[in-house]
């Protein structure tokens, strides 16, 4: 579920993100706003003086303000987290607002409820289109993703398909018993080898491994065996 825009930092930390940061914006967009109706406002010759003079008068306070209003809005939705041990957007709505219905509680209850109505709206509405926007950048992203392919099916087989075209005729690894070029007919290697050593411990009588043999000798073996009368065969 969409977490609430207000839940950057846990608690209580994001209180007093949330009043910085209302300071900041309060400051910076009350300065351009004042400064703006200031300069509109003043004379001719003097509306740069009159602009800065709206400036100093009322960004502070609108920074105040907005301060404020953000501080009370994360202690409320801090207090809905731990209330309800869950984070989800019905936390911003409930802390939109109570704050609403606080700050505006000293003009009257009609005037608070009004207000209460006023910020859980605009949470509401807040919250409702994050949650719309994050479904379309999900299905967006889900739609240009490339396909992967399963590394253990597809992409080995290729792998050993490659590998068998390339060197169609190989040795026997496991037996040395003199057959030689023999072609591997399996797209499993693995598969392969390990079917030629199950067929040797059931069919082969027990042999001398010629690699470890002082001069290199001949294959020593049962001619009972399949492999025994190759070999025989062979020489």
């Amino acid at each position: 579920m969409s977490k609430s825009l207000s839940e950057a930092e846990p608690c209580p930390g994001r209180i007093l993100l949330d009043a910085g940061g209302g300071f900041a914006v309060g400051v910076l967009g009350g300065s351009v706003f004042h400064f703006i109706k200031g300069s509109y406002n003043s004379p001719h010759g003097a509306r740069f003086t009159g602009g800065m003079q709206a400036l100093r008068m009322n960004a502070p306070l609108v920074g105040g303000s907005l301060a404020v209003w953000g501080g009370i809005f994360s202690t409320f939705n801090c207090a809905a987290v731990y209330v309800r041990q869950k984070e989800d957007p019905w936390n911003s709505i409930f802390s939109g607002a109570a704050t609403g219905g606080l700050l505006a509680g000293r003009r009257g209850l009609r005037a608070a409820g009004r207000s209460a109505l006023f910020g859980g709206a605009i949470l509401a509405l807040i919250e409702g289109m994050g949650i719309v926007a994050n479904r379309v950048l999900a299905a967006q992203a889900e739609q240009n993703r490339p396909a992967i392919h399963d590394p253990s099916s597809a992409a080995i087989a290729n792998r050993l398909q490659a590998a068998q075209l390339d060197l169609p005729q190989v040795d026997d690894p496991i037996l040395f018993a003199g057959v030689t070029n023999r072609v591997v007919d399996y797209p499993d290697l693995a598969a392969a080898v390990a079917d030629r050593v199950h067929a040797a411990h059931q069919n082969q009588s027990p042999v001398d491994d010629p690699a470890f043999a002082a001069g290199g000798g001949d294959f020593k073996g049962s001619g009972d065996g399949p492999f025994g009368k190759k070999v025989e065969e062979t020489k």
